[in-house]
């Protein structure tokens, strides 16, 4: 395959004929011409290799559009903005597009969107659903261009996009932290340990300042995290910052129990743990360090205000009022029966419900000091 000839002729080219393995998973996923976002493989869905809330049912994003709604009301915005990142096939700002303007359509003729995605596979996408919406539309490659074209009022909402950032792998030696890299040799991707480079050094010595990391245990480290929230905070003036993802604070995310670290791979929605095959034509996540996270946007002009498991935001933005009544008897052709089937699965806690936390943050509430909605008021840890 052509990204393997490309990923092993950028290994042969370094000192040590080695990369990290964040280096690795970038070239995997984003490679221009032959990463696995930046191809026109289908990734989402049943013909992908794995689901999101979104494409489950549109109830999720009408659930979504209802508390954005409430946001930036809290907020009091005329003409509001509404910026997704990462929003892959465009599913969820169609489902809350379609809610907005059925609901509160003087709204909606003021909505601008603003659409911050890497993949021009999944811009052409969201080009196509979202034809039918005639608000305001703008369109970005990076969340740096976007945030360099003028800072907004809003909501920025991102649904599992933190945990496709390539991230270091990190193993706690008996002498100390070594980072793992990656190899070409004998036909195959190999990795070996190597002295961890001055950045991952330091935000080894943040997580353990924390959290202790016992030998033998490897960890997963986002160095991205902290630009992406300088840039979120460039680009957001005033307004709410919604992060939905599966990720953990420190704690539990470096628990001893996961001793191999959080790296999951997806591929035709098969999950393995296996970086090093179907490379280029499988998904690479790992969970997000939702306490990273939040240090980083505080820094960034960005306070955290609430802090939950999706299965408890979701019932607290009125998920279960959803639900239709029916008497229908088939459940393939019933749709009641679909949605409701739906709205189980999306507070299910030991799925989707339970996997994934929801983080918002607010930006500017001194100068709206109003009550946050109701569904925000519990700031008390998923875990609780």
């Amino acid at each position: 395959m052509e990204i393997i000839a490309q990923i092993r002729h950028e290994i042969e080219s370094q000192e040590g004929r080695a990369i990290s393995f964040a280096r690795f998973m970038e070239l995997a996923l984003y490679h221009d011409s032959h990463g696995y976002y930046m191809s026109d493989l289908p990734k989402v869905g049943k013909d992908g290799d794995f689901f999101t809330s979104a494409t489950v049912h549109a109830v999720f994003g009408e659930t979504m559009a209802d508390a954005v709604s409430e946001l930036w009301r809290a907020v009091g915005l005329k003409q509001p903005v509404l910026v997704e990142i990462g929003g892959g096939t465009g599913s969820l700002c169609k489902s809350m597009l379609g809610r907005i303007r059925e609901t509160e359509p003087d709204v909606y003729k003021r909505l601008k969107v603003v659409l911050i995605e890497a993949s021009p596979y999944h811009r052409r996408r969201q080009e196509e659903v979202l034809r039918e919406h005639e608000v305001a539309k703008v369109w970005y490659a990076s969340l740096d261009e976007a945030a360099a074209d003028g800072a907004v009022e809003g909501v920025v909402l991102s649904n599992e996009w933190l945990d496709a950032f390539p991230v270091h792998i990190a193993e706690r030696t008996k002498t100390g932290w070594k980072e793992v890299a990656v190899t070409y040799a004998e036909g195959r991707f190999r990795e070996v340990l190597r002295e961890p480079s001055a950045p991952l050094l330091a935000a080894l010595a943040e997580i353990e300042s924390a959290v202790p990391i016992p030998s033998g245990m490897r960890i997963e480290v986002n160095l991205g995290l902290k630009q992406a929230a300088e840039q979120v905070g460039r680009l957001l003036a005033n307004g709410f910052v919604v992060t939905i993802d599966y990720g953990d604070r420190e704690e539990e995310l470096y628990h001893p129990s996961r001793k191999k670290g959080t790296l999951m791979c997806y591929h035709r929605h098969q999950a393995h743990d296996n970086p090093y095959i179907h490379v280029g034509e499988q998904d690479m996540t790992a969970h997000v360090n939702f306490s990273a996270w939040s240090r980083y946007g505080e820094k960034a002009g960005l306070q955290e205000v609430a802090y939950m498991r999706q299965d408890k935001f979701l019932l607290q933005c009125g998920l279960l009022h959803k639900a239709v009544a029916h008497q229908d008897t088939d459940p393939f052709a019933s749709q009641a029966m679909k949605r409701n089937r739906a709205i189980l699965q999306l507070i299910d806690p030991a799925g989707l419900g339970g996997r994934f936390r929801v983080m918002v943050q607010q930006k500017g509430r001194e100068r709206h000091p109003t009550a946050l909605p109701a569904f925000l008021i519990n700031k008390k840890d998923a875990r609780e």
